[in-house]
This record gives structure tokens, C-alpha cells and sequence, in this order.
């Protein structure tokens, strides 16, 4: 009878604890399933708004790489037309200024230009030869006089009166005509009109008679006529 009690109250305990184990584990599942539909779905909202931003933030990145790159497109353009019309004006002015020095040479080629060149040329050569010819001689004939000879003594002339003086110094034909040497007159010749290197010729005629300043005249008188 004891026993029976007794197994019967140890039936009723482990009953009592199967039916608290089933109980805590059926709450604990529920648990569990609640739990894991929570974080399910924070989850997916959590996903969701990750992958919002990062649509979000990839189109602001392509747009800012397009635009940076749209930049750059209009620059190397810009680059690249200053450097066609730099290039292009370049070859102009080259090409215009070799078309100019054509010309030119073109000109200084002609048989004329050539023949007038060439004759001013040995014209200035001649003069410069005939004066320095003339000095020389000037210079050969003034060492060969004797040093001890002196010219015989000229009576003294009555002394000009003052308008006198005035006009036979206004007949010069140049300022101070007669203190410039023989290549100084020369050299002033060729840059006189007909008229004025007439009145060299003929003053010069009627004084020093320079062969140099003689030949000068009458060599400006022939191109000047």
C-alpha cells in the first residue's frame, strides 16, 4: 500500500514536471519564432534602407563623374582650338612673310634693279678712288715744293669795306665753304640739287679749281639732268 503511494506520487511528479518542461518549451518556441520574425524584419528594413543609400549615393556619384567628365571634354576642346588657330595664324604670317621675301628678291633680280645696283655700286668706288687719288696727289705736289722757298710777298690790297665782305661771302654756295677740304664738298655734292651744285662748279671754278670738287659737280649735274 506504501508503495503504490509512493508511485503514484512520483507518477504525478513526473507529470507535473513533463508538463512544465512541454509548457516552458512551447513558450520559449513562440519566443523564438516572435523574436526571429522581429529581426527578420528589421532585417529587411535594414537592408532595404542600405540599399536605398547606396542607390542613392551611386547616382550622385555618377552624376558628379559626369559632369567632371563633361568638364574636361569642354576644356581639351577648347585646348584644342586655341592650338588650331595659333597654329593656323603661325603659318599665315610664315607663309605671308615668305611670299613678301619672294617678292622682294623677285624685284632685286630684275635685270634693271641688278644693272642699277651694280653701277651705283662702282660709281660710289670710282669717286671714292678719284678723291683719295686727288688728295694724294694734292699732298705730292705741296711735299715736292722746296721748304726753304717762300712765295714773294703780295702787296697788301686795300682792305674790303664791310658790304663788300658780306656779299662775297654770300656768294658761297655752302656755310663755310671755303674752310671744308676737298672730300668734305665732294661728299656734300652728291646730296645738292642741279641748281646749287651749278653754283659749286662755278665758285669753285673761279677759286681753289679743285679737280675732285670740279668732277663731283658735274657728275651730280649729269644725274641731275
Amino acid at each position: 500500500m506504501i508503495r503504490n503511494n509512493q508511485l503514484r506520487r512520483s507518477s504525478t511528479r513526473l507529470q507535473r514536471q513533463g508538463t512544465l518542461l512541454f509548457q516552458q518549451t512551447w513558450d520559449a518556441g513562440e519566443i523564438f519564432l516572435v523574436e526571429s520574425r522581429e529581426a527578420s524584419r528589421t532585417f529587411v528594413q535594414d537592408m532595404g534602407a542600405a540599399g536605398s543609400r547606396l542607390a542613392v549615393s551611386t547616382s550622385q556619384s555618377a552624376d558628379a563623374f559626369g559632369k567632371a567628365l563633361h568638364k574636361e571634354v569642354l576644356d581639351w576642346q577648347r585646348l584644342v582650338l586655341q592650338t588650331r588657330d595659333a597654329y593656323l595664324t603661325a603659318l599665315k604670317e610664315r607663309f605671308n612673310r615668305a611670299e613678301r621675301q619672294a617678292l622682294s628678291t623677285r624685284e632685286a633680280l630684275k635685270p634693271e634693279a641688278v644693272e642699277t645696283t651694280v653701277l651705283q655700286t662702282a660709281r660710289g668706288l670710282l669717286e671714292k678712288a678719284q678723291s683719295r687719288v686727288d688728295e694724294r696727289l694734292e699732298q705730292s705736289v705741296k711735299a715736292a715744293k722746296p721748304a726753304a722757298s717762300k712765295p714773294a710777298k703780295k702787296p697788301r690790297a686795300a682792305k674790303p669795306r664791310p658790304g663788300k665782305a658780306a656779299a662775297k661771302k654770300a656768294d658761297a654756295p655752302l656755310h663755310n665753304y671755303d674752310q671744308l677740304t676737298a672730300k668734305d664738298v665732294v661728299n656734300r655734292v652728291q646730296r645738292l640739287s642741279g641748281p646749287q651744285a651749278t653754283a659749286v662748279l662755278d665758285y669753285e671754278r673761279a677759286r681753289k679749281k679743285r679737280a675732285t670738287v670740279i668732277r663731283a659737280a658735274k657728275q651730280r649735274l649729269s644725274v641731275a639732268s
